[in-house]
């Protein structure tokens, strides 16, 4: 397999994929923040990660004490494409002693923080139908509509959509993401088991996914998994869930979820680092296709999928 190095200038740091090609960046020795798309080298800027660390009385340089996370950015996403308008959100998720959201929009001269009261803390983030939408480590689904650009102060309503049961957790390890399919929201759930007979490392590898679809307006789970996704495939990985037409890319196979490295809290500690969980799933029979198993090119950051404005 052929693969090439792409230099971004202004990507150096931290980098989180988002949509249409962009990515929210954030310098490690600064905190300073933007939205960057790589190729036209258009920028953003928005406040700074110490403004959001500043909602907690934390230092964005403050090294966490022995078995607390790092004050990081931990995800991002638009509600809209900066390149086409500039009524649209950013929402992020953070760690600062805890599970933390905060939004900004053009204009804002601060980001707004968002109440969380999910249980396990914020697995993944999504923009559906006008809406922002997370999904928990406990299972639990809430909805958060973002006041627009006609409305002067920044404001945010949240509420609780739906949950899953109980007993989902009694299996192994999972992480949860959101995605669009043709209008309607899918709730994809990865299982994995950590490897450590296999590997010295301890790492975890995925080896089953399942997809359900969410009903909005009753605020439950429909029981029927989805087996099937015909011409579509998922992607997903640290930076969230996207689907696509296969048809519409060479060398995308139809009916896959290709995943990447989403362990990174538990590899990072360990020798030889995380990024190694890649793959195609194939939703028809179950196979895995792995992709580079022997290689990480970055033991620290998993890969991130970039999406293409079509």
């Amino acid at each position: 397999d052929n693969y090439e190095y792409i230099k971004v200038p202004g990507a150096r740091g931290t980098s989180f994929g988002l949509a249409a090609g962009w990515l929210c960046t954030v310098a490690n020795n600064t905190g300073e923040m933007n939205l960057l798309h790589p190729f036209s080298q258009i920028k953003i800027q928005l406040p700074s990660r110490k403004d959001l660390l500043s909602f907690h009385g934390l230092d964005y340089l403050e090294r966490p004490r022995e078995g607390k996370r790092w004050h990081c950015i931990d995800k991002a996403i638009l509600s809209a494409n900066p390149s086409l308008t500039s009524d649209y959100a950013l929402l992020v998720h953070y760690y600062a002693g805890g599970s933390c959201l905060a939004f900004w929009r053009p204009g804002d001269l601060n980001w707004t923080e968002i109440d969380v009261v999910t249980y396990g803390g914020v697995c993944n983030m999504i923009f559906c139908k006008g809406q922002f939408y997370s999904v928990s480590y406990g299972g639990e689904v809430w909805v958060y509509d973002i006041a627009g650009r006609s409305i002067a102060q920044p404001s945010v309503q949240t509420r609780l959509l739906a949950e899953l049961e109980d007993d989902m957790f009694k299996l192994p390890s999972v992480q949860f993401y959101l995605v669009e399919l043709s209008g309607a929201l899918l709730l994809v759930t990865r299982y994995a088991i950590r490897s450590i007979g296999e590997d010295p490392n301890g790492a975890f590898k995925s080896f089953k996914f399942k997809i359900c679809e969410l009903d909005i307006t009753k605020g439950k789970f429909k029981e029927e998994d989805i087996k099937t996704l015909g011409d579509s495939s998922i992607f997903l990985g640290r930076n969230g869930a996207s689907c696509v037409d296969s048809s519409k890319f060479s060398g995308i196979k139809p009916n896959r979820i290709y995943f990447t490295d989403d362990w990174l809290e538990f590899g990072r500690i360990e020798e030889g680092g995380a990024g190694r969980d890649m793959g195609a799933y194939n939703i028809e029979d179950g196979k895995i296709e792995s992709f580079y198993p022997e290689l990480s090119i970055s033991l620290i950051c998993p890969p991130t999928w970039v999406m293409p404005s079509l």
